[in-house]
């Protein structure tokens, strides 16, 4: 249930953003440290979004291998436990009796 009620707010987030961007369709100077450039305010707005998305995603490279890099151990010392574990097994039970 939860699955639909999120898909439905995305849909009504991208059909408001879809909206909002044909409605809006104003010029506005951008100034960059370089100059200025006139724009349509969708594609600055817009550009923004994906500047701070890619941004957002090299913040968070560093614990993205960082986690990787723990995973890897993580299934290196699982492998060690079960090759320890199928050996154990295959020792001969010796009973004291």
């Amino acid at each position: 249930m939860m699955r639909y009620i999120r898909f439905a707010v995305l849909v009504l987030f991208l059909l408001a953003a879809i909206i909002l961007t044909w409605v809006n369709t104003t010029s506005v100077e951008l100034n960059y440290l370089l100059g200025a450039v006139e724009v349509p305010l969708p594609v600055a707005i817009w550009g923004a979004i994906c500047i701070g998305a890619i941004l957002g995603l090299l913040a968070s490279l560093g614990a993205y291998f960082r986690l990787r890099k723990e995973n890897a151990r993580l299934k290196r010392s699982v492998k060690l436990a079960e090759t320890e574990v199928t050996n154990l097994r295959n020792l001969p039970i010796k009973d004291g009796r």
